[in-house]
């Protein structure tokens, strides 16, 4: 369905001014009858005729007799073919002359009339007539009669008038008018919204575009700008800020690109505004300086619809941080499956394969630097024991607070591997003999003396670790070599008894 368009300002203010020229007329018309009603005149008329029927028998009834006062009522029914019935009535007697048949009274203002007769100044009695109803007294008829339309044939004769007249005049006074039709038409061409004020904020030219930026159509000639309720509302960033137009108005400046914006939710549209201080001369520093002081003479304001720009970056930030979001959890995802491939889901040490990768590069580059690198295995003395005794449950516990004394106390460069079973191996990258000894116979003490700890056994378990120790600065011994080489020692540290740290091709370290 079409929408109606709305009046314009022109056609607005000639209904206007036609309803209160007609409320004027019909306000005079009501207090002095300048229309008059021809109901009302009919019935003024029968009052009349009645009233001097009535004198010309009281007359009559002094001279003549019955006969020629029912001959007047007769002659009169004929001259008045309204009146239905007359009848002369004595004062509490029955009527003494009469025409037609005398009905119930109806409406006694129009159609039954009672006459006072007097003879010799004294009351006699009445003279009664009936009417017909008088015309144009239904609604319907009271609906079209001339009372009722000449407000409304006024109304609309004079609108049309208005309408014309002022149409002519404000084309005359438009101030559009002075602008060339091809200026108009590169306005109206350009995509931004261009409006120019004069030195009270007053809307001298505006373009079509700033109807279509704003989505109002009231943004028209001759009105304050901040009359409009558009502009009026419009919020920038800053609210403390004087509105852009208003400070190349006051202050005579240039302001760019200020973001505004206007309506809310999603139907808000967002603005860039420019402002240009109109004026003489301008460029001069002088006239430049007393603009400032006493504001310009007009201004040229710009708006830039940013709407779409912006919805788009807000619809490309959150795609990118989405992106963001998702690159986060594969990255956590690969790190996840990187420990699960690299790490011994029970222990969290490393598994052999990721051990000797790791190990072998870093083996080969403190040998090639010239500094030592040591290998320490560890195994927990009479583990089947434990399961034995105690179920696989509490042996997994004692494998899990093992491998945690080892992961705790190794450094930053330190590799420690689940070799197998309740073996570990731990690689020490730029330790001496006697400092991979003792880190090795630190991790014995811990384990004797914390493992047990951790487990929910009563009573409190022992648990103790052997362990082996081999050095090498050389490239010619692989890391297999020397691992092979600790875990000969380890099997010296079991051979001697257990819970001590052998070097391997050195004596035996005894336990504090």
């Amino acid at each position: 369905m079409p929408r109606l368009r709305p009046f314009d300002t022109i056609s607005r203010i000639a209904v206007g001014l036609a309803a209160l020229v007609v409320l004027c007329l019909v306000t005079i018309d009501a207090l002095f009858g300048l229309v008059a009603d021809p109901a009302a005149r009919e019935a003024d008329r029968r009052r009349a005729v009645s009233q001097v029927l009535a004198d010309q028998l009281m007359v009559a009834a002094t001279r003549l007799g019955e006969r020629e006062v029912q001959q007047m009522l007769d002659a009169f029914r004929r001259r008045e073919t309204q009146a239905l019935a007359i009848v002369l009535r004595p004062t509490g007697a029955e009527p003494v002359a009469g025409s037609g048949i005398l009905q119930p009274a109806g409406d006694a203002g129009r159609m039954h009339l009672a006459v006072p007769v007097q003879l010799q100044g004294r009351d006699w009695g009445a003279l009664e007539l009936q009417w017909q109803p008088i015309p144009g007294e239904g609604w319907p008829q009271r609906l079209l009669s001339l009372s009722t339309l000449w407000p409304l044939l006024c109304f609309l004769g004079m609108t049309v008038l208005l309408r014309l007249y002022l149409g002519r005049v404000l084309n005359q006074l438009d101030p559009s008018g002075t602008v060339p039709g091809r200026v108009r038409t590169a306005y109206n061409s350009l995509t931004e919204g261009v409006m120019i004020l004069d030195e009270h904020g007053r809307i001298l030219l505006v373009n079509e575009a700033v109807a279509q930026i704003t989505g109002r159509r009231d943004v028209s000639i001759g009105r304050q700008i901040e009359d409009i309720a558009v502009f009026a509302s419009m919020r920038q960033d800053d609210p403390s800020r004087p509105l852009p137009w208003r400070m190349a108005l006051e202050n005579a400046v240039g302001v760019e690109r200020i973001r505004m914006v206007i309506g809310e939710g999603s139907r808000a549209r967002i603005l860039l505004v420019s402002c240009a201080p109109l004026g003489q001369d301008l460029d001069d520093p002088v006239e430049r300086r007393l603009r400032r002081r006493k504001g310009a003479e007009g201004c040229l304001v710009v708006l830039a619809d940013q709407t779409s720009l912006e919805r788009a970056h807000e619809q490309l930030s959150r795609a990118l941080k989405d992106l963001q979001g998702a690159h986060e959890q594969i990255r956590l995802k690969n790190e996840e499956l990187f420990r699960l491939a690299t790490r011994d889901p029970m222990t969290g040490c490393l598994n052999r394969r990721a051990f000797f990768e790791q190990a072998g590069a870093l083996k080969e580059r403190c040998n090639l630097e010239g500094r030592p690198v040591a290998a320490v295995m560890c195994d927990i003395d009479h583990f089947k024991s434990f399961n034995d005794r105690y179920g696989h449950a509490i042996g997994d516990e004692v494998i899990k607070a093992v491998a945690g004394i080892y992961n705790g106390s190794a450094r930053e460069a330190d590799l420690v591997c689940r070799y197998g079973g309740e073996e570990f191996c731990v690689l020490l990258p730029d330790c001496e003999e006697a400092v991979a000894l003792a880190i090795a116979d630190t991790l014995r003490r811990l384990v004797q003396d914390t493992a047990g700890d951790g487990i929910d056994h009563d009573p409190r378990l022992t648990i103790t670790s052997s362990f082996g120790v081999a050095v090498t600065r050389s490239t010619r011994v692989g890391l297999e070599a020397l691992i092979d080489q600790a875990d000969q020692a380890l099997y010296q540290s079991k051979r001697n008894g257990r819970n001590r740290c052998t070097l391997h091709e050195e004596k035996v370290a005894e336990p504090a």
